[in-house]
């Protein structure tokens, strides 16, 4: 069952200084680039149990994972997934954000209609 995706701002705001930064040597690379975190995305939607578990100490980000974009390995996913008020989502952020991202998550999640 695919999952709705869930970007945080931060996770955003990575994604395109990336491809910004790619664009200034590489424009089809950094084409490349969006197109790949597009599928990945895609892909962790549908199979949302991929990568490794990543160890956390909070208990509300307990059973955080982390993928890399193909192609571009060194680039992380960091998601969880949740089932939100009947809907099985995916919530995704990237190794650039911090505690306080999740923690906007995790409200904005449960607060949604």
């Amino acid at each position: 069952m695919t999952k709705r995706i869930f970007i945080t701002p931060r996770a955003s705001q990575d994604i395109d200084h990336h491809f910004a930064y790619i664009a200034q040597n590489n424009p089809d690379a950094a084409l490349r680039f969006f197109d790949a975190v597009r599928q990945t995305l895609a892909r962790l939607a549908q199979m949302s149990g991929m990568g490794h578990l990543y160890p956390v100490v909070n208990p509300r980000l307990e059973g955080l994972r982390k993928w890399s974009v193909k192609g571009f390995e060194k680039y992380l996913i960091f998601y969880l997934t949740f089932d939100v008020k009947g809907v099985n989502s995916l919530v995704v952020n990237t190794s650039k954000s911090s505690s306080t991202d999740w923690r906007t998550v995790a409200k904005v999640i449960t607060a949604m209609p």
